[in-house]
């Protein structure tokens, strides 16, 4: 099949993984993907991501998707690895296992305090604010979350093949969203697609917040955390008065 045939395809596709099978196709069938991955990266590398926990996600009573822009591969990969068959489950996977196993910027323990927040509106506003360790794992596996580029990027995002990226495929990064179906889009590391107007968007958790003031660990393990949580609640709200 073509890349067009294929993107025609990814159009009816009912589950994540009838839609994930059509775009490795479409990845091996893409004519110019130089225009739309930095060079380190193979043509076949595919990251596949969705649900913490599937079960968890469909039983939530709020369900929230956290749509990021890139895994970094170039760093972040075994070569011996095959490409087609990289993951990022086990990133959230072990931290529900062990809530200490987490990256330097806390992605996953910020990840989970915001789900939390947003899954539990019958809570005070204090209490939403507060989860235990047992409550930010709970909140964490009862979420989807999506890589916009499911080739995998650098450190840094090389806007343009990004936005090539983005342009090409389209259609199945829509299509992802639509079988995920969820009430709440939190958006990490902000960008100015339609597709995303109506989400939450909040800073990239590695974001370093140069110039805004830390003032305690009220709402974290470290001030770094609290800082980011204070600027998530602000914008949370902002949303659900803007509707």
């Amino acid at each position: 099949m073509t890349f067009e045939e294929i993107k025609e395809r990814a159009k009816s596709a009912e589950t994540l993984d009838e839609l994930f099978s059509l775009w490795k196709k479409a990845h091996a069938a893409e004519k110019f993907y130089e225009g739309t991955t930095v060079p380190t990266i193979e043509k076949n590398s595919f990251i596949s991501d969705g649900y913490v926990s599937e079960e968890a996600y469909k039983n939530a009573t709020k369900k929230v998707l956290f749509v990021l822009r890139e895994a970094n591969i170039a760093t972040h990969r075994d070569k011996k690895d095959n490409p087609e068959l990289r993951t990022h489950q086990n990133f959230y996977g072990d931290f529900l296992k062990d809530i200490g196993n987490d990256n330097l910027p806390k992605q996953k323990q910020k990840m989970a305090r915001m789900a939390y927040y947003l899954q539990h509106s019958e809570l005070s506003e204090d209490e939403r604010k507060r989860p235990d360790e047992e409550g930010m794992k709970r909140a964490l596996a009862s979420c989807a979350y999506m890589n916009i580029n499911k080739r995998g990027g650098d450190k840094k995002v090389n806007w343009e093949k990004f936005d090539g990226y983005f342009r090409t495929y389209n259609v199945f990064i829509a299509k992802q969203i639509e079988i995920i179906n969820p009430d709440i889009i939190v958006l990490i590391g902000s960008n100015e697609y339609e597709l995303f107007y109506n989400s939450i968007k909040v800073w990239h958790t590695s974001y370093r917040m140069k110039g805004v003031p830390r003032v305690g660990k009220e709402y974290g393990t470290n001030k770094n955390i609290d800082c980011y949580m204070r600027e998530f609640f602000d914008r949370a709200k902002k949303h659900e008065k803007n509707g």
